[in-house]
């Protein structure tokens, strides 16, 4: 089945080809050039750290690096990984030979979803569409970056119009191997590319070929889905907190497309199912439907426009309009444009920089160095120690891709001063050092702005209350006087070295603070443990949840997480946290009014 929305005399461009090739060339140039220091998401800390597990063992069902001590299930797709694990054993096998090669593969992902914008919008558009296709993916960085970032949910919106395609032109075979592979590239597969399948079959009749399609999947996923279901009841559904905007214009030109698509369904049946395959992604991750969905979303966009412009009777007019529409994409998608920040990528001035592979090299080798590798570990925040895993052994309390967890922390009842600590702290932050000169703590090292820390003996809780509440006391209320939103700083600053410098070393100062709060709320819970195990047990909660404010507050991973009026309700929650926490000047064990204060902080912030 084809589109005839396109006339056979629209759809032939020589012109439109070639300025096709010139963009999408200039953008995987750039790419390329990215190479040596690629744009690192948050999430890939944890995805490189399980390709090195696949490297060094082969399979990988049982992740211990997560959820430490016991581990839980690693109901991951294995494809990525595995393929990741294998090209950088090839490379040379160390941390940054992985980082590396799934560098290489995030660079494949974004130039097999250009093809892929680019064949299905020339297949049922012509070459201008194929050009608008080009042009509106390659253009916002909400729509190129899901890709280039070479997450294994971006393989699923690559694969799945794929499966559904060679479906519908009756070459099951095929069709069945792309559906297992998107199955076997991420979980979210399951629900995307077999309902796109289905679909298909059902719209078309094609009854015969769905048991085709659906047995051969069966058989081939059938190790991945015994795994799954085998562990099912670990899967929780539960997801951390995700930041993110929409790629306007491709939507803007997509949703007249798909009411234009609908007038004749049959003839456009390929592109109305591939727009609807992932709909299952709206309740699993509505963020990533609306991200991952600019592949379909330009395609049908990209037909709408040149449906549009075929039109048109004046050539000169055409003409204009057609640059000016090819500009609009490249230049001012009505959001973020790719080109800025994939120039700053390739010229070393990347930002945000969501993870730093120097960073977690530095902190392994400080953790290897200070003989702890054998200590549960824990980070302020996950992502954290699931890079610093590219590079050593270790395991962490609690883990990153919350969906899969244990109902329990199994790391709950480890004592506090038996793990290790990596803390948003300078090594010479001079609170955390007069710390270390009581022989409170021991700081063994770390990067610019984070450290490696373990407890040294308990203190005595009248010594440690007191000394935690001038800590809380004084940082508290110096957030609640100074701190400001961790958001995307204006273009000015942007295109400015030197400012943008100043902005990172202030958003990095700036966590400095929520930081010590966590240490003395740290050092407090090693003091009440053996008399209290249960509020040194909640004192570690509290612990953790000032790590991920720290994050929040200062690290360009959480970069527009929260909005400005929750923020100034944090900053009021911490002038009433600050108030309350001089009570512990005076007595031993926390006021109802200061858990008070602290449950409001918390929820407040994370929108409990």
């Amino acid at each position: 089945m084809t589109s005839d929305l396109i006339r056979d005399d629209y759809r032939e461009c020589r012109a439109a080809l070639v300025c096709l090739a010139v963009i999408a060339g200039l953008h995987l140039s750039l790419l390329l050039a990215m190479l040596p220091d690629y744009f690192a998401d948050n999430d890939l800390g944890y995805h490189v750290s399980l390709a090195r597990q696949y490297a060094l063992h082969g399979t990988y069902f049982w992740d211990s690096l997560n959820w430490a001590p016991s581990g839980r299930p690693n109901l991951q797709g294995p494809a990525l990984h595995f393929a990741n694990g294998l090209l950088g054993r090839l490379l040379g096998g160390e941390g940054d030979d992985y980082v590396l090669g799934f560098a290489l593969l995030a660079v494949l992902q974004w130039a097999t979803a250009v093809f892929t914008a680019v064949y299905f919008a020339r297949r049922f558009g012509g070459d201008r569409a194929a050009l608008f296709a080009g042009a509106l993916f390659c253009g916002g960085i909400y729509s190129a970056a899901p890709f280039f970032v070479g997450v294994p949910s971006g393989w699923i919106f690559v694969l799945t119009p794929w499966a559904i395609h060679f479906f519908l032109r009756d070459r099951y075979i095929l069709s069945a191997l792309f559906t297992s592979l998107a199955v076997y590239v991420h979980l979210g597969g399951i629900s995307t590319a077999p309902f796109g399948v289905f679909l298909a079959a059902v719209f078309s009749r094609r009854w015969r070929g769905l048991a085709a399609v659906g047995i051969i999947t069966v058989v081939l996923t059938a190790p991945y889905t015994i795994h799954f279901l085998r562990h099912v009841d670990w899967y929780t559904g539960r997801r951390g907190h995700v930041a993110g905007s929409a790629a306007f214009l491709i939507y803007l030109l997509a949703v007249p497309g798909l009411i234009l698509l609908l007038r004749r369904p049959r003839q456009n049946l390929f592109l109305l199912v591939w727009a609807v395959a992932p709909l299952a992604w709206l309740y699993q991750d509505g963020l990533r439907f609306f991200l991952q969905s600019t592949i379909a979303g330009a395609v049908i966009g990209a037909i709408f426009t040149a449906w549009l412009l075929q039109r048109l009777h004046g050539r000169s007019l055409h003409t204009w309009l057609v640059g000016g529409l090819v500009a609009l994409a490249t230049v001012f998608p009505l959001s973020l444009p790719s080109l800025p920040i994939e120039f700053a990528w390739a010229a070393g001035h990347g930002y945000p920089r969501e993870l730093d592979w120097k960073e977690a090299r530095r902190l392994a080798e400080v953790l290897e160095e200070s003989g702890h590798s054998d200590r549960i570990v824990n980070s302020y925040y996950d992502s954290l120690s699931g890079a610093m895993a590219v590079y050593t052994d270790l395991s962490q309390e609690y883990g990153h891709w919350g969906e899969v967890r244990p109902p329990v922390n199994p790391a709950a009842d480890v004592p506090t001063g038996d793990k290790v600590y990596v803390a948003p702290l300078p090594p010479d932050d001079p609170t955390m050092r007069r710390l270390e000169h009581s022989g409170l703590l021991r700081v063994h090292g770390g990067s610019a702005y984070t450290s490696v820390v373990t407890l040294g003996p308990p203190g005595p809780v009248e010594v440690v209350a007191p000394l935690a509440a001038d800590i809380m006391v004084e940082e508290g209320t110096w957030i609640a006087r100074n701190a400001v939103n961790n958001v995307m700083p204006p273009l000015r600053i942007l295109m400015s070295p030197a400012d943008l410098q100043a902005q990172r070393r202030a958003m990095a100062g700036q966590k400095v603070h929520p930081g010590r709060i966590q240490i003395a709320y740290l050092l407090y819970s090693h003091s009440v443990e053996r008399t209290d195990p249960e509020l040194a047990a909640a004192v570690r909660r509290g612990a953790r949840a000032w790590g991920a404010i720290a994050n929040f507050i200062g690290d360009e991973t959480a970069i527009d997480y929260l909005s400005d009026g929750r923020f100034r309700r944090f900053r009021d929650n911490a002038a009433l946290f600050a108030a309350e926490a001089a009570s512990l000047r005076g007595r031993v064990v926390p006021t109802p009014e200061l858990d008070a204060a602290s449950t409001r902080l918390f929820d407040d912030f994370f929108g409990n």
